[in-house]
């Protein structure tokens, strides 16, 4: 552990915070071993890199910044990737003699003895990001290529699976320890890699689908699937039988899908897995949602929505009453959106309640509850449920029937603020989509206070990023230059060749002004809105997608792929 004062001082030295900032920082910690430093990562007061830097000064252990300066192969690959999981460490630089390693905690005693007697050196240890150590590894110990390769791994850093103890989770959610040691059957070693390696190529969602003569396994990286590995045929059933037994589901049922929960532990910190089967013509296909709960950015600031739209959603998420829409097809980021504006008005004199399906991440300070349909609670009916709770501000997960979109209105025009979401295109869209769903225009129109639309575009691989001269008829299509160059990824082993790595979010925040009211007030479509708005200032999600490819963060094929077209356009 660093001296606390120490580091303080060098947060405070390198104008990275404000000594009022550390005050509110040490008042409101509720966990007394969680140290200011990470504490400020916590708040997105400073990165992860800043936080490492300044440890760095503490203590008298230079910073080594891996996207920087990677590690050349040789050195990467001269440490066990056994022993560089457990310890979170990466070497960059061998002699004779002495070996630079790259340390999530380069203050770990132990880990400063392994490291010296696996290398057989001594060991200059440097602070660096774990996260960024992580994607080392995953570069330098290899994709899941070849079944005998993943076969013949336990799963990295010793992260096989066993069923826990009992913990404390919801009713039909199993609980997984990924960090003990399991059998050795083919199946199960099998089903722990592919678990362990979505963890650390940061996929959220496997795909695991029969076919005639093998099975299929896909992962969703970035948003887009990726074929990983082929599983012979005669695996299959012993595969999907060992994750439907840890997701309690029932191995004999076949014919009818199945959906479970399966909390799990590793080192790098707790996942929720969301498991679903589907049965099709050669069996039955699995899909497991992987939700990191750590991982998830909190904070308004860090989503990149543009400073004015930014303003404007602070706005309206600081009034005592109203109903803000957050939109999108599934995957496009609205749960973040919205737990990033309930982190924000988290505090203590405001009662937050949430009814969710299911609850994705677990936040302090906030009620949270989950829809149990078998049990007849509904989003309708757990929402009048939380009136008679006195909350201040409400989250209602999704709007997806007139009677839970009706309640949310009612409730945002009695004294309390609403936070939903809806699938619509864009953010005029989602109040004509309520007055689709059958909900009064005045009521949509006195309710709502803000629209918020948002898409997920991949970003440009900071790595192998180079000058290029997009399609002319993209060029063209989104009103560029077509004489203008951009950045994108030309692919690496960083990006496993995709040239991206990474997404960043773009958005419209539409406030409902008086104007705007009117028009909702007479049923006006959504282009007509979109363009009073624009007017009245709102950025675009293509404006705002725009901007990005210009600023080198994404592409114009991202924005193709991803946005939709702005009808609203002049």
């Amino acid at each position: 552990m660093h001296a606390e004062r120490s580091i303080i001082d060098v947060l405070i030295e390198e104008q990275l915070v404000t000594p009022e900032q550390v005050n509110e920082l040490l008042a409101n910690r509720r966990d007394l071993t969680v140290e200011v430093d990470e504490l400020a990562v916590q708040q997105g007061l400073i990165s992860q890199a800043d936080r490492c830097r300044c440890l760095g000064l503490a203590t008298g252990i230079p910073f080594h910044d891996l996207r920087r300066l990677p590690p050349s192969p040789a050195a990467a690959s001269s440490l066990s990737a056994r022993l560089a999981s457990r310890f979170v460490a990466v070497p960059v630089d061998l002699t004779d003699f002495a070996a630079t390693v790259a340390m999530a905690n380069p203050l770990d005693l132990e880990a400063l003895d392994a490291l010296q007697h696996a290398l057989n050196r001594e060991i200059d240890p440097m602070w660096a990001v774990a996260d960024d150590i992580k994607e080392v590894l995953v570069r330098t110990h290899g994709k899941l290529d070849e079944l005998a390769n993943l076969i013949g791994e336990l799963a990295i850093g010793d992260h096989d699976i066993e069923l826990a103890t009992e913990v404390d989770e919801p009713e039909g959610q199993n609980a997984v320890d990924m960090r003990l040691i399991a059998d050795d059957a083919p199946a199960i070693k099998l089903a722990n890699a592919l678990i362990s390696r979505s963890v650390k190529v940061g996929a959220s969602d496997i795909h695991i689908e029969p076919g005639e003569k093998s099975v299929r396994v896909r992962f969703r990286i970035d948003g887009l699937l990726q074929e990983v590995m082929q599983v012979p045929k005669d695996l299959q059933r012993s595969l999907i039988s060992r994750l439907k037994v840890i997701a309690g589901l029932d191995i004999a049922e076949r014919r009818v899908p199945q959906d479970g929960r399966i909390t799990m532990y590793v080192q790098e910190g707790s996942f929720d897995l969301r498991v679903a089967t589907y049965p099709c013509a050669y069996g039955e296909k699995m899909i497991i949602r992987v939700l990191n709960k750590a991982a998830i950015s909190m904070q308004l600031t860090e989503l990149g929505i543009p400073p004015q739209s930014l303003m404007s959603l602070i706005h309206a998420a600081e009034q005592t009453q109203g109903l803000i829409l957050v939109n999108g097809p599934t995957g496009s980021g609205k749960t973040t959106t919205l737990y990033s504006v309930l982190n924000h008005l988290n505090r203590v004199h405001r009662h937050i309640i949430t009814i969710e399906d299911p609850i994705e991440y677990r936040l302090d300070g906030i009620v949270q509850g989950n829809v149990n349909n078998a049990a007849g609670l509904t989003f309708a009916r757990g929402l009048r449920a939380m009136l008679r709770a006195d909350p201040d501000v409400i989250l209602v997960g999704e709007s997806r029937d007139p009677e839970t979109a009706g309640t949310a209105i009612e409730a945002a025009l009695t004294g309390h603020l609403v936070l939903t979401s809806l699938h619509a295109n864009d953010a005029a869209s989602a109040v004509v989509r309520l007055g689709e769903m059958g909900v009064e225009p005045f009521l949509v129109g006195s309710a709502v206070t803000c629209s918020v639309a948002q898409r997920l575009l991949r970003r440009v691989c900071p790595n192998c990023r180079t000058e290029y001269m997009p399609d002319h008829a993209a060029m063209l299509l989104l009103g560029l230059d077509p004489g203008e160059t951009f950045l994108h990824g030309a692919g690496c082993d960083m990006c496993n060749g995709s040239g991206y790595r990474g997404r960043v979010g773009v958005y419209e925040v539409m406030t409902v002004t008086p104007k705007i009211r009117r028009l909702i007030y007479q049923n006006a479509p959504g282009h007509e809105i979109t363009q009073v708005a624009k007017r009245d200032g709102m950025i675009g999600m293509r404006e705002d997608a725009l901007s990005k490819v210009r600023a080198g963060i994404t592409t114009v094929e991202e924005v193709l792929r991803a946005t939709p077209e702005d009808e609203a356009a002049a």
